[in-house]
C-alpha cells in the first residue's frame, strides 16, 4: 500500500490527513501530458519537437472535454511489471479520476478523494501549491522547465510515431519523460516516465473521446447515491 500512496498531496498540492495514493500522483503528471494537458514551449527546445508538439497542441485545444481510458504500466529495476487501468474526465479546470481504488472528483474549487477500501470520502478546498500540477493543466507545463528534443521515428504495433524526449531543468527524481506521437493524428499515445532509480512507469491511452457533454455535477461528490460512505471535511468557509 505505501507504493500505491503516492501524493496528490505533492501533485495536487493538497494537505490531507494522511499520505496521498503515490501511484496517482505519478499519474497526474503522465496525463498532464498524455491528454496533451500542457503543450507551451519556449525558447531552448529542439525546434522540430516544437513544430510537433504545437500541432498536438492544436489537436487538444480544439475540445471541450475529453474522457479517456488508460493502462499504467510500472516496471521497476528488477524488471517485474505492474499493469493498472483507470480513466479520467476533463472539462475545463474540472476534473475526475477512477484509478488505483480511489475516486476523485474536482469542481474547481473543492476536491472529494473517494477510497473504496475505506469507504470513505475527504473534502478539501482546492488550492494548488508552487510547481504543482493536475490533469486540466491545459498547455502551462513546459513552462515550467523542460528541455525538449526530437529523437525520431518509431514504429509500435504497425503505427508510426514521433519520439520527443522531455529533460526537466531543475532537479527532480525522474531523469526525463518520453512523449510517443501518432504521426497520423498528432496525438499522444503513449508517456513513459524514467526515474533515477532505474523505475520505468509508462501510461498508454486504451480510449479517448472529445466534446462529450458533461454536466458540472458530475465533477462533485453525490452523498445522496452514498449513505454508507463516512465524509471527512476539511474545507474552510468561503468568502462569497
Amino acid at each position: 500500500m505505501i507504493f500505491k500512496r503516492m501524493i496528490i498531496e505533492k501533485i495536487l498540492g493538497l494537505k490531507r490527513k494522511v499520505g496521498a495514493d503515490r501511484k496517482v500522483g505519478v499519474l497526474f503528471f503522465g496525463l498532464v501530458f498524455l491528454l496533451g494537458q500542457s503543450l507551451t514551449l519556449k525558447a531552448q527546445n529542439d525546434p522540430k519537437a516544437e513544430a510537433i508538439i504545437k500541432k498536438v497542441a492544436a489537436v487538444y485545444q480544439s475540445y471541450s472535454t475529453i474522457k479517456a481510458s488508460f493502462t499504467l504500466t510500472t516496471t521497476p529495476a528488477s524488471g517485474r511489471a505492474s499493469v493498472e487501468k483507470g480513466s479520467v474526465w476533463l472539462k475545463g479546470k474540472k476534473f475526475r479520476l477512477d484509478y488505483a481504488s480511489q475516486e476523485i472528483y474536482c469542481n474547481s474549487l473543492f476536491t472529494w478523494t473517494y477510497s473504496k477500501d475505506d469507504a470513505e470520502v475527504t473534502k478539501e478546498n482546492f488550492k494548488l501549491r508552487d510547481n504543482s500540477i493536475t490533469p486540466n493543466e491545459i498547455f502551462t507545463i513546459y513552462n515550467k522547465g523542460f528541455k525538449s528534443k526530437y529523437e525520431g521515428p518509431i514504429v509500435r504495433n504497425g503505427k508510426n510515431y514521433d519520439v520527443i524526449q522531455l529533460v526537466p531543468k531543475s532537479a527532480a527524481n525522474y531523469s526525463y519523460v518520453k512523449l510517443e506521437i501518432d504521426k497520423a493524428t498528432n496525438k499522444i499515445q503513449r508517456v513513459i516516465q524514467h526515474y533515477k532509480n532505474g523505475t520505468e512507469v509508462a501510461i498508454e491511452v486504451t480510449s479517448l473521446v472529445p466534446n462529450t457533454p458533461l454536466a458540472d455535477t458530475f465533477f462533485e461528490w453525490n452523498a445522496a447515491t452514498h449513505a454508507d460512505v463516512a465524509i471527512v471535511d476539511l474545507t474552510k468557509k468561503r468568502k462569497p
